[in-house]
């Protein structure tokens, strides 16, 4: 029995990230001594069975936090115990239970004090590479662009636009919907005639986004943050930088030279390079394209989403598509931007698309595959606009920078609530507005250094306490052992 107390008493302390109590751990102990000894079952089988009750217990299936409290406290948010704070911890930052050494410190009651040096400890431990590439999944849709479904033939023809070639198409693809004991002779000469063009078309030598590339945006994202993050650069970087995190694959894609190789790393961008930022990067142009083209609006989104903090009213209903603006011939003769103009004219979409398409358009040089174009169907492509904060710019570049310094602190409040939602796993309350202040604060007194930035939300109040349950109040806690 000494043995099975010991061994059942380690697994349901790791499992339920705190010590077992006595209590539960004679439930198991009688459990697993009752299965053993039935007909046809052996120690092992009982142990087994012990350890399926402690995995099906909702002290392992969810994180259970306990505040710790003085027997005279009339705190109503008191801080959450030791135990509590290295799984919110070890959550946070590896996105798994905490190890031997936060256990340890817990239980001395050590970790509060020690908070700041084994937050660095774990940053560095190769488990926060969870953190690394999870939050940038999250936030940048890093972990999306993979699975990203673009028609390479499509955008190749609205940047290479050939009309005799867009005519043999729609021609072939109306003939071959008749069947062929119903064709004439004359549309069958017409399908005989464009499946051949359309079969010269596939053969082209043009640019893919293949699945490799798509590995290749994956990387980069996830190498950009990470080297922001454990480098501490200032978090202005995500938005404006002169370099980049390529391979030969990827810098061929973006037409920079002189890189080769498989392995992604930090390549200095040319002078005046439109890359630089996650803003130009394949992942966020891709993912936020349709499949056969562009949309200003969806990159416009994410920007607001992500990156200024002002996400756009859900649309009216019944709102008609972008294609539904004007007719397939008036379309054909208008650029992305007339359209846009076109389709604002609608009151019930103005007041968003003011907001949206100078941001959306800004990034129209870069195609749905992420590539630099400078005409799209044989008509010039204008980035220029101005934000309806005023101010005014020409090009992606120009846009990256007034991002990255005139609403500098609308990125840096975007990202701290961004983190703040990923460190304690809820949406934001208008409580927690205090929190967010205190964390920009702190980035702009850095220099908008990350390191700064985790400090304040690890020794924030949402962090580092809890909410009494309804209909309780600290008397209910009295009896709690101070930790």
């Amino acid at each position: 029995l000494a043995y099975t107390r010991r061994l059942l008493a380690d697994f349901a302390s790791r499992a339920f990230r705190r010590p077992v109590d006595h209590e539960t751990l004679e439930r198991l102990v009688t459990l697993a001594t009752n299965v053993t000894a039935q007909p046809g079952y052996n120690y092992e089988a009982g142990i087994a069975q012990a350890m399926v009750a402690i995995l099906a217990s909702p002290r392992f299936i969810f994180r259970e936090e306990s505040p710790e409290f003085l027997p005279t406290s009339t705190e109503t948010h008191p801080h959450i115990d030791e135990y509590s704070l290295a799984s919110r911890l070890s959550y946070f930052l590896w996105s798994s239970m905490p190890d031997a050494e936060l256990f340890s410190l817990a239980q001395r009651g050590e970790l509060r004090a020690n908070l700041d040096d084994q937050f660095e400890r774990m940053l560095k431990d190769r488990r926060s590479e969870n953190f690394i590439t999870n939050f940038s999944g999250q936030w940048l849709h890093a972990r999306d662009i993979t699975s990203v479904n673009i028609s390479s033939i499509e955008v190749w023809l609205r940047d290479q636009p050939n009309p005799a070639l867009l005519a043999d198409r729609e021609a072939y693809q109306a003939v071959r919907e008749i069947p062929d004991f119903e064709r004439t002779p004359e549309q069958q000469a017409t399908y005989e005639r464009t499946r051949a063009v359309m079969r010269e078309l596939y053969r082209q030598d043009r640019p893919e986004l293949s699945a490799r590339t798509l590995k290749a945006m994956q990387n980069e994202t996830e190498r950009y943050f990470e080297h922001i993050i454990r480098q501490d650069r200032p978090l202005a970087e995500f938005i404006e930088s002169d370099y980049a995190f390529l391979n030969g694959d990827l810098a061929e894609h973006y037409g920079i030279a002189g890189v080769k190789g498989n392995d992604i790393r930090r390549v200095q961008l040319p002078a005046n390079s439109p890359r630089g930022g996650v803003l130009t990067q394949g992942t966020l142009l891709a993912y936020t394209s349709n499949p056969t083209r562009t949309s200003p609006v969806k990159r416009a989104v994410f920007l607001l989403e992500n990156i200024l903090g002002t996400p756009p009213a859900a649309p009216p209903p019944n709102i008609p598509a972008l294609e539904d603006a004007a007719s397939p011939e008036e379309l054909a003769k208008m650029t992305l931007r007339e359209t846009l103009a076109l389709h604002r004219e609608n009151p019930l979409c103005s007041s968003c698309h003011e907001r949206m398409d100078p941001l959306g358009l800004a990034l129209e040089n870069f195609n749905a595959m992420g590539r630099w174009r400078d005409a799209e169907l044989n008509q010039p492509i204008l980035t220029g606009g101005q934000l309806v904060t005023g101010e005014k710019f020409t090009s992606v570049q120009e846009l990256k920078h007034i991002l990255a310094t005139d609403r500098l602190r609308d990125f840096y409040t975007c990202f701290s609530e961004k983190l703040l939602i990923y460190a304690l796993g809820r949406g934001l309350e208008y409580y927690d507005i205090a929190t967010i202040d205190q964390m920009v604060a702190a980035l702009e007194s850095s220099g908008g250094k990350p390191s700064a930035l985790f400090r304040a939300l690890i020794h924030s109040t949402p962090f580092q306490k809890t909410r009494l349950p309804q209909n309780s109040s600290p008397s209910d806690y009295a009896s709690l052992p101070v930790r």
